[in-house]
């Protein structure tokens, strides 16, 4: 999937984001941001700037269902990265859901299938199959 410079900015700010929902930035977060980051071929100094600076963020919600399905399941594996849900996280998980178009179902259902794989790694076509029926 290809992205624009501005939407790859986007991504990262919504990471960042969700990062900070607990109030404790941990270094797996850094490094998973950062991670993203490399693979979306962003400077990392310009990631760790981002960081630094997470009230300066823009966030925008991609506008194809496909970006925003592997978007969303990036910020669900960035909750999960530091082997705890706070209250905080799952909270800001809910809103960007209703941003996205996003049904509780469909959350509910990511968050009970993300439990059983590694690392919460749902594989493409069992997201799209779980968007897909409860979407409809």
């Amino acid at each position: 999937m290809t992205y624009t410079v501005e939407e790859k900015k986007h991504i990262i700010s919504e990471l960042i984001l969700m990062a900070h929902a607990d109030n404790v930035l941990k270094n797996e977060e850094v490094s998973f941001i950062i991670s993203v980051g490399k693979r979306m071929e962003l400077e990392a100094s310009e990631v760790i700037e981002m960081i630094k600076h997470p009230e300066e963020l823009e966030t925008v919600v991609p506008k194809k269902f496909a970006k925003r399905i592997l978007h969303f399941h990036r910020m669900m594996l960035m909750m999960h990265i530091d082997g705890h849900v706070d209250e905080l996280e799952l909270q800001l998980l809910h809103s960007v859901a209703l941003q996205y178009g996003f049904r509780k179902s469909t959350v509910d259902s990511l968050l009970a299938t993300m439990l059983k794989y590694p690392h919460g790694e749902i594989p493409p076509s069992e997201l799209m199959q779980i968007h897909a029926v409860n979407s409809n």
